[in-house]
């Protein structure tokens, strides 16, 4: 298990290199029990003096003590359900990123993919792809071609005024359609003739 930030800056504190590579949690707690050891000893000698040093430094005080009470059994159980608690979070976080990214970005991309893949959206693609061209529709571009063709509407292959050849092709058209005569001669006679091709 990695050293924590707490555990190394106390360690710092009391004078001990745990980040040192290959030192380990066993060796780290030995050498704290030791300094506890000394300090039982050494506190007849230095006793008077030790409150003079704390009130001097109390945030060394304060971390010493710290590490004293963490070498502990009790301070040993409470580093122990610190890495449990870490680790049971760490664990939630990633639960709750992973759902977030299932919700927001995999099951809309999978309901956008079945969508597109289903026989409904197809053939309704389709349907709108191939819009069916009526009959009128076709007679008209067979009128328009006549017109081109013929040198009626300008030099033959070109048609001078599209909008007026348009409009007398729509008319002829929509005559023969409905049945009605329609002039034999000129421009009228030919798209006539190839107006009822198709009406």
């Amino acid at each position: 298990m990695a050293w924590s930030k707490l555990e190394l800056a106390l360690a710092t504190a009391v004078g001990l290199d745990i980040a040192r590579p290959g030192t380990s949690r066993k060796a780290a707690m030995a050498a704290v029990k030791a300094l506890g050891r000394t300090a039982v000893t050494a506190t007849p000698i230095v006793g008077r003096s030790a409150a003079s040093i704390a009130a001097a430094n109390p945030i060394s005080a304060g971390v010493g003590l710290g590490l004293g009470a963490l070498a502990t059994p009790p301070g040993q159980a409470l580093l122990e359900s610190a890495a449990e608690r870490g680790a049971m979070d760490r664990i939630r976080a990633q639960q709750a990123y992973d759902l977030w990214v299932y919700e927001n970005i995999t099951r809309p991309a999978e309901m956008t993919r079945g969508t597109l893949t289903s026989p409904q959206f197809a053939s309704g693609v389709k349907s709108k792809a191939r819009k069916k061209v009526s009959k009128y529709n076709k007679a008209v571009k067979l009128g328009m071609a006549a017109v081109k063709a013929s040198k009626f509407s300008g030099k033959k292959g070109t048609i001078s005024n599209a909008k007026t050849a348009f409009r007398t092709v729509n008319r002829v058209a929509s005559a023969v359609n409905r049945g009605k005569k329609v002039s034999a001669k000129g421009v009228t006679g030919a798209i006539a003739r190839a107006v009822r091709k198709i009406l």
